[in-house]
């Protein structure tokens, strides 16, 4: 199974650039997991008894023994992190730091995880005489009738409810997929592996019978809102998961409910029934993927063919998801719409520019629902007044600012104050040979900050600290005549007052 999920997962990543964006997208890595939780008890019962491989009975002990054993094992791995941290912070205690320094190195945190979780699993394995699902699933059992309470009343209440409040969102859909879900798992697990192990009260059979019952109702209103919201905005890979989990809920809803229905041998019916969807659902999980699917072709060709048809606008459109969530089909996407003519699509191609520049979505939206976004920097270039005057802001320095403060700044500086801002840049430092300088900004009550500032070895523009009076206390406050001495060119750049401690080529300072 390990191989097989090798070759599926290196397959899926094919449609991304690099490793981190497969990461990204979230859902292969979630199919792969799917793949070999619900393969693992076929593959167990299979390599203990070859002519039983699809014996419920089996099957139903193998696959809650798993749960309950790697439970254990996590819960066993959080109870040692716990003993650690403590550990740490009594050791702390008397200046004994070597256990945070030692999981601060990258690699060690996960190695400890798994060797923990390795050693819990084996020790779990040597007690599983001891370590029975059966207390569990009895406990999970008494959860039924009080969830066939809340079915009920929900649906008495649907006819007095508002539909577009119901299906307001993903996150409605989302809430009757993982209440039925919910369902589904306790009928299972009321049923057990057999009619002997099965509940046997009446009203408890009657209450598996009710969720049974209802659980098409919550299934179907789950794939109806998640379908409103792909004929609203298109398909996604997040809308496509919810819509494939949807059908196998709904699949899952059907079957209990038709069982139910029969009557005579219902529970066998639904036992049979759980393992041809478990085959469904294994092979859903391959096929999301192997390269026949791809989310992201689909959700992409969707995209693209909305703005295309002219139901979005560029703004609108899933422009930086094709970019950097959507792998290899997104690029593909994005290059079928630059090839649309710039003077007829001038709002298309500059989203395509700006999400090639933005390195996450929230930026994006900032940068594209800002029209005169373009334009900050060529304005905060033109506000700043330069010491000495002959100095020039390179565009690409200042383009290395983050959107907030460009904003700020632009907005300080264009204000109708005197002398403005005023950059002045001299060596500061006499060790380094990049340009360092102060930033003097108008602040509140017509006063002005001051702001250490240099340009890094990658020629990035950096925000140092506020600069500080020691006399007084917090940041520097200045009048706009002590910045106007500066323009005037009134100063001088020369050593501390204070005297440094020399040790080699090291410099210590009594008052940093």
């Amino acid at each position: 199974m390990a191989l097989a999920g090798a070759v599926l997962l290196s397959l899926s990543s094919l449609g991304f650039e690099t490793g981190q964006e497969f990461v990204d997208a979230r859902f292969p890595i979630i199919a792969w997991m799917l793949f070999l939780g619900l393969s693992m008890p076929f593959v167990a019962v299979w390599v203990w008894d070859r002519r039983y491989w699809s014996s419920y009975l089996d099957l139903f002990d193998f696959s809650w023994s798993i749960v309950v054993r790697y439970t254990a094992a996590w819960l066993f791995v959080g109870l040692f992190w716990l003993v650690v941290f403590l550990s740490d912070a009594l050791l702390s205690l008397v200046s004994i730091d070597w256990i945070g320094d030692l999981i601060d190195i990258d690699p060690v945190p996960y190695l400890l995880v798994g060797a923990v979780f390795g050693l819990a699993l084996r020790v779990v394995w040597e007690m599983r005489d001891y370590l029975s699902p059966y207390m569990l699933l009895h406990l999970l059992r008494l959860l039924l009738p009080p969830l066939l309470v809340v079915m009920v009343i929900f649906v008495l209440a649907l006819p007095m409810s508002d539909p577009n409040t119901l299906f307001a969102g993903l996150s409605p859909a989302g809430t009757m997929m993982a209440v039925a879900l919910g369902g589904i798992s306790l009928v299972s697990v009321a049923l057990d592996k057999s009619d002997a192990d099965a509940v046997k009260a009446r009203w408890m059979q009657w209450a598996v019978r009710g969720v049974a019952l209802l659980l098409p109702v919550l299934a179907g209103l789950a794939i109806w809102g998640v379908w409103l919201r792909v004929a609203q905005y298109g398909w996604t890979p997040d809308r496509l998961a919810a819509m494939g989990a949807a059908v196998i809920i709904t699949a899952y809803a059907l079957l209990y409910f038709v069982s139910v229905l029969r009557g005579g041998a219902w529970m066998a019916r639904i036992r049979s029934g759980n393992i041809i969807m478990a085959g469904v659902v294994l092979g859903l999980c391959v096929l999301w993927l192997i390269p026949v699917f791809s989310a992201e072709a689909i959700s992409s060709r969707s995209q693209a063919a909305r703005y295309m048809d002219g139901k979005v606008t560029a703004k609108e459109a899933a422009i930086w998801e094709m970019a950097h969530d959507w792998g290899k089909p997104g690029t593909r996407a994005l290059e079928r719409l630059a090839a649309l003519p710039a003077d007829e699509h001038a709002d298309l191609h500059r989203a395509l520019a700006l999400a090639a520049k933005s390195d996450n979505r929230y930026s994006f939206g900032e940068r594209l629902g800002d029209p005169d976004w373009d334009n900050l920097r060529a304005r905060l270039i033109a506000s700043i007044r330069m010491v000495p005057a002959d100095k020039v802001l390179n565009p690409d320095v200042v383009a290395t600012l983050p959107d907030f403060r460009l904003k700020d700044w632009v907005n300080a500086c264009e204000r109708e104050t005197e002398p403005g801002c005023v950059l002045l840049q001299d060596n500061f430092n006499t060790r380094t040979e990049h340009p360092e300088g102060v930033l003097f900004l108008p602040s509140t009550g017509g006063d002005y900050e001051a702001l250490s500032v240099w340009i890094d070895d990658e020629g990035d523009f950096v925000v140092g600290g506020y600069l500080v009076d020691k006399a007084r206390g917090g940041k520097v406050r200045l009048k706009p005549a002590d910045v106007q001495r500066v323009l005037d060119g009134d100063f001088r750049v020369a050593p501390s007052s204070h005297n440094a401690l020399w040790l080699g080529d090291r410099e210590l300072n009594p008052e940093n």
